[in-house]
């Protein structure tokens, strides 16, 4: 006796001609092959409740099921450790437009200018190291800050920059650069001298 079913003949008209030994004829949409589950169809989809379903067979009031020692379910009213006790609300946004820090930048760029400066005066001479130092360390440390408290202020609620900072910023590291050149160059002729 072949069948086209290899789990064996179906819960109905097993083994008659009108099923081929497959299960009954239950389609539709919605419907299983296997008839309907036990007890009625499951509330909250076709996996049961969820885990957030309202509570069957468990104590009322929010007590353990585990029993009267087992700790309790957390409320706000009840401290954990994961739930700490509330404290104070924290202040609301604050919503003032924020820029960049361009008092940094200006900075910057004036030392990098005394720099250039210093190191053109004294072209030849050891105070040309001066002006290295200028534009150089002291200039880029300035620029360094200023990226970073921009960096910074780009997490507030509103920032605001205006669409020069670039080309400014642009404008400094050349200034910056030709100072340390001029600041370097000057201070290498007075030591090829010596």
């Amino acid at each position: 006796m072949s069948s086209g079913n290899p789990f064996g003949p179906g819960p109905a008209n097993s083994g008659g001609p009108a099923n081929n030994g497959g299960p009954a004829n239950n389609s539709g949409p919605g419907r299983s092959p296997f008839g309907p589950p036990a007890g009625g169809p499951p509330s909250g989809g076709p996996f049961g409740p969820g885990p957030f379903a309202p509570a069957q067979g468990r104590p009322a009031g929010g007590q353990s099921p585990f029993g009267p020692g087992a700790p309790g379910p957390r409320r706000p009213d009840n401290p954990a450790p994961f739930n700490p006790a509330p404290g104070p609300v924290a202040p609301p946004t604050d919503l003032t437009p924020i820029g960049p820090p361009t008092g940094l930048l200006v900075v910057a760029g004036v030392l990098a200018a005394a720099g250039i400066a210093i190191g053109a005066l004294f072209w030849g001479h050891w105070q040309a190291l001066i002006g290295w130092l200028l534009a150089g360390p002291i200039a880029i440390g300035v620029a360094a800050l200023f990226s970073s408290r921009d960096t910074l202020r780009r997490t507030s609620a509103v920032y605001l920059r205006p669409g020069w900072i670039m080309a400014a910023y642009a404008a400094v590291m050349l200034l910056v650069t030709a100072g340390v050149i001029v600041g370097a160059c000057g201070f290498a002729i007075w030591v090829g001298r010596r």
